[in-house]
């Protein structure tokens, strides 16, 4: 895939963008990228530390998180000469595109692979710094052990064979069934559901920068499809088509990407994740806080800044509307236009906002932000060695090990459910897990920064509150509220305790799988969804659910009833990098104020910063996999409603 490069315009005038409609004509305007004055090494680029007089004058927006989603929409309103400030409170920016290190080993804690490359790369590209190139490795064919396989993820479930998901409908068609021939039609059904329930998501999630009455009427014309097949379970998609157990537990292998069993998550998701993973897998080059280097060159470029050991105590809000914020150390900070919080709904209604406020501005959206939380929490166990990938003989695709007994008719919900909720039984020795060799999906990097070496991640899916019911009191809510930065907490041998019991199922299950690796392991690093709070202040790994419920709640918007606060990120949209990125697409194109007679016009915010082939790709897929007769849209209409009337009931 080349580099699509971003067609910009130079300002004539130092003009700044209003995000008010009726400013809306200067949209075309977009500020050229110039050279960063910074230097660029990690010192000034990533770990550039708060301090009050680094603070940019005259700030347009204060973004709360340097995940893809807070940076990923600086960098865009940069590109319409809008200053940002993005306060981060770890010492790395980058949010869980974050690197660190343990042992003399590398790890990455967050994204581990990157479907639909061929619209994710030009979305991130478009704002980023056009010096930084970033060149990706396609797993399966990255590594002599790889064979030229193709294969993004290998799937050992049970005593089935192993199986192997290969780039290509075709070869996953191939694949499915000569393990399971007698479901043939079943498999062709499903995928042929697939492709029309996958393509929508994106354009459900950009009606929400509309008034509501508008958003209601575009979703339910134009996204017909997507709401018929988000407001199914996966269950339900898949009890229509087979009533093998077996194949049900291989179909919804990828709803921990989601943190959701087959009987709760949104079919929808489910068919977005597994049908873009079967387009190919990507890992870029340099791991993923490349994608934070090419982005903080744009958003300084018009003066703005990432700040890093910068906790956010409390957004101010002052006659109504959301002003700045303050810090943990006291400081306050204002902005002229708002702030946009990349922290997740949850936790900013719960931890940024005076309780008043949201009594008296934000109750509904409390009640929807609340039947959509209590989201998937994860361990994770971070594995160093000291033998390189070749050595190994380790591949770059993703492995899912799922330990059950797949000669007997298999629940795929009750098996998720089953070793989610035996993690910390010490009775129970298998779990069911992930395992990442994130040094051989890009060896390159690889090499340069640890040679001779190579290391795994391994993780699970967990209950959070067992982890949190393990704290002391105080230690639990200053936990949830404040993360590691909010104090220091206490020695706790009963957390110690569940994490050495983590530690000793994950590496059984991934030597288990991979045996010849035992005598390498140098390092081990636990982490769990405490570790995420820590860092967070969230326990929920994924965000928000991904349940029918959440997939078509219209009110889970960019903006809301308290002027001036703004979201971005995956709640806006979905889980993941790409959702997040998604997610603040939509938050920009809210608040550089796109009309519905801008899109009817083709003046978009992709077009406006020089994607609009990309634009055209999207709708070309979107309508060759959607309802494309009137009377097929007029028999989605009808349908949801009556699925939405019998679910009030």
């Amino acid at each position: 895939h080349g580099v699509v490069l971003v067609n910009a315009f130079v300002l004539n005038r130092q003009q700044r963008l209003s995000h008010h409609h009726h400013e809306h004509n200067n949209k075309n305007h977009l500020r050229a990228a110039s050279q960063n004055p910074w230097q660029v090494n990690d010192a000034s680029l990533l770990h550039r530390t708060y301090r009050q007089d680094k603070v940019p004058a005259d700030i347009d927006y204060i973004i709360i998180g340097s995940g893809i989603g807070g940076l990923w929409l600086a960098a865009c309103l940069a590109k319409f000469n809008i200053k940002t400030v993005v306060l981060e409170q770890h010492y790395i920016a980058g949010g869980l595109q974050h690197t660190f290190s343990r042992g003399g080993y590398e790890f990455v804690p967050g994204l581990h692979y990157i479907a639909n490359l061929p619209l994710c790369q030009p979305l991130y590209e478009m704002v980023a710094d056009s010096n930084h190139a970033i060149t990706y490795n396609q797993a399966g064919n990255s590594v002599a052990a790889d064979e030229g396989l193709m294969s993004s993820h290998d799937l050992r479930i049970g005593d089935l064979p192993l199986m192997h998901v290969r780039e290509g409908i075709d070869n996953v068609r191939e694949e499915l069934t000569k393990h399971f021939p007698e479901e043939k039609d079943a498999i062709e059904q499903f995928l042929c559901i697939m492709e029309k329930a996958k393509w929508q998501a994106g354009q459900f999630a950009t009606f929400k920068i509309f008034p509501r009455w508008l958003q209601f009427i575009m979703s339910q014309m134009l996204c017909s499809t997507y709401i018929k097949y988000a407001s199914m379970t996966t269950e339900e998609a898949l009890g229509d088509l087979t009533e093998d157990g077996r194949l049900k537990t291989v179909l919804s292998a990828f709803g921990g990407d989601l943190g959701e069993s087959i009987d709760e998550g949104s079919f929808a998701m489910q068919a977005a994740v597994l049908g873009h993973v079967i387009e190919g897998c990507y890992y870029p080059t340099g791991g993923p806080i490349e994608f934070v280097r090419g982005l903080i060159p744009t958003i300084r470029s018009v003066d703005g800044d990432v700040l890093v050991k910068a906790r956010v105590d409390e957004i101010l809000v002052e006659d109504g509307v959301a002003t700045g914020v303050r810090l943990g150390n006291g400081d306050e900070i204002r902005s002229k236009k708002g702030v946009v919080s990349d922290a997740g709904m949850g936790c900013t209604l719960l931890n940024l906002l005076p309780e008043e406020v949201v009594d008296t501005y934000l109750t509904d959206l409390r009640e929807h932000v609340m039947k959509s939380s209590g989201g998937i929490g994860h361990t994770f166990t971070f594995v160093g060695f000291n033998a390189s990938c070749e050595e190994l003989g380790l591949r770059s695709s993703s492995y899912y090990y799922i330990p059950c007994n797949a000669t007997k008719d298999m629940d795929a919900s009750a098996i998720q459910e089953f070793y989610r909720t035996t993690l910390l039984d010490p009775n129970v020795l298998d779990v069911s897990a992930g395992i990442v060799f994130a040094s051989a999906k890009d060896p390159m990097y690889a090499n340069m920064t640890m040679p001779g070496k190579s290391t795994a991640i391994i993780f699970s899916e967990a209950q959070s509150e067992e982890f949190l019911d393990l704290l002391d009191g105080e230690d639990k809510s200053s936990t949830l509220s404040k993360g590691i930065y909010g104090g220091h907490r206490k020695h706790n041998s009963k957390y110690e305790k569940a994490k050495a019991l983590v530690k000793k199922k994950m590496m059984r299950s991934l030597l288990l799988n991979f045996p010849h690796l035992e005598p390498y392991v140098e390092c081990v690093e636990v982490g769990t969804p405490i570790t995420m709070a820590d860092y967070t202040m969230r326990v929920e790994t994924l965000g928000l659910r991904h349940t029918p419920q959440r997939m078509v709640d219209m009110e889970l918007r960019p903006d809301c009833k308290l002027p001036g606060l703004y979201f971005t990120g995956q709640d806006v949209a979905f889980a993941g990098w790409a959702g997040a990125m998604t997610g603040a697409m939509v938050t920009a194109q809210r608040l550089l104020g796109y009309t519905l007679f801008d899109f009817m016009q083709k003046k978009t915010l992709m077009r406006d910063l020089g994607a609009g082939h990309v634009e055209d790709m999207i709708q070309e897929k979107v309508k060759a996999g959607t309802a494309a007769t009137p009377l097929e849209v007029f028999v989605e209409i009808v349908g949801n409603a009556i699925r939405h009337i019998q679910g009030r009931k």
